[in-house]
């Protein structure tokens, strides 16, 4: 009798244990988005996974879906799929979508899972993650700026913390291409984006609003129409080994108040280039703090084809302070010179460290190397330093 019991608990346990993956295509559904949700819904209130990669091709999800609910983590697998969303998709907390493995993509060449925003859509955004913990691995989202209308974002992560975007492409959005937003408590600090690429997106590529302590490595911001990276009011992101180039405003444009300032940020061992303005802009508040102490060191800055010969500094910082500039390369063509490799200008009666920097752009013309203000410490440059009257 006590071996038939034991016998019945394991089958009993198998078999729950078996409920937590589920196959989406064995579910009815008008489509694959449908079926998915079906598959989603089904699974157990501990969670689990739902695979989808049985579908290919091109599909559909006409109604969208949320993967994962209120302590219900949710890992959804996709194969080599084009999916094509009327509606978003929403990703809560501890859950995830992986695709098939792959780098991220670029221009036409992508990876073999897709999320993209179907024709005339006019989505908020194509993938919203609305929890912590969250991860997107290995998947291109696609916001169909060409076929669609709006200023929605590609994928918005909405008072999430701590969600992980690594092997993600973020491409053809009709706003910004990541957009990660917090309210006044940091609800999205802390992301981490890993091997990420944002290109031809009509805004932005990345747009961190009130986040603070967000992580950027071995990353590129490509092509956008607007800032490569904007923080706004978002302190101590850390940008390493990553390329920004190509963008029609700067390629990472810094800006704060007193109340959610942007300060302490580390940008070191980046290449800038082709961007069509600066490459790095600070803008700070003239008689007060709101962006300041930020370090930007061991990058290497190109001059590139699109800029305006003599018309953008390299890095331009205004009523700042604080700040250490070192170690920096500076190179730009006759074609294509930077006014200053680094500017610094305002009031703020604070020191910046310009250091150890080399500016060969001030060759290829421009109006000089180094200039800052009557408290600018300049130490070890080559290059022409001077002094600018402060205002």
């Amino acid at each position: 009798m006590r071996i038939e019991i034991v016998f019945l608990g394991l089958c009993v346990s198998l078999t729950a244990h078996a409920q937590s993956v589920l196959y989406a295509e064995k579910f009815a559904g008008a489509d694959a988005g449908e079926k998915i949700s079906r598959c989603i819904a089904a699974l157990p209130s501990t969670g689990g996974i739902c695979d989808a990669r049985n579908f290919s091709g091109e599909q559909r999800a006409s109604a969208g879906f949320t993967v994962g609910g209120t302590g219900k983590p949710v890992e959804l697998m996709l194969g080599s799929i084009t999916l094509n969303v009327s509606q978003g998709v929403h990703v809560q907390a501890k859950s995830s979508i992986v695709g098939m493995p792959s780098s991220s993509g670029i221009g036409s060449d992508q990876g073999a899972t897709v999320i993209k925003a179907a024709d005339n859509s006019g989505l908020r955004a194509v993938v919203q993650i609305e929890g912590a913990l969250a991860v997107l691995q290995d998947l291109t989202i696609d916001g169909n700026k060409k076929a669609g209308h709006g200023s929605g974002e590609t994928l918005r992560v909405e008072r999430a913390n701590r969600v992980q975007l690594f092997r993600v492409t973020v491409q053809n959005s009709p706003g910004d291409g990541i957009a990660i937003v917090s309210a006044g408590k940091q609800e999205s600090c802390c992301a981490k984006l890993e091997n990420v690429m944002a290109i031809a997106n009509a805004r932005a590529g990345l747009h961190i609003i009130n986040s603070n302590d967000v992580f950027i490595v071995l990353s590129e911001f490509e092509n956008n129409g607007g800032n490569g990276i904007e923080v706004e009011s978002s302190s101590a992101m850390r940008l390493e080994q990553s390329d920004i180039g190509g963008n029609q405003a700067h390629g990472v444009n810094i800006h704060g108040s007193a109340a959610q300032p942007a300060s302490n940020l580390i940008i070191t061992g980046n290449q800038f280039g082709n961007n069509y303005q600066t490459d790095i802009n600070i803008s700070g508040s003239n008689g007060r703090y709101s962006s300041i102490g930020n370090t930007i060191s061991s990058n290497q800055f190109l001059g590139g084809a699109y800029r305006a010969s003599g018309k953008y500094d390299a890095v331009q910082i205004v009523d700042s302070a604080y700040n250490v500039i070192a170690s920096n390369s500076f190179f730009a063509n006759h074609a294509n010179s930077y006014r200053f490799c680094v500017n610094i200008s305002g009031g703020l009666k604070k020191p910046d460290q310009v250091i150890n920097n080399f500016c060969q752009a001030a060759e290829a013309g421009g109006s000089g190397a180094f200039i800052g203000t009557s408290t600018t410490v300049f130490s070890g440059n080559q290059g022409e330093t001077r002094t600018q009257a402060s205002h």
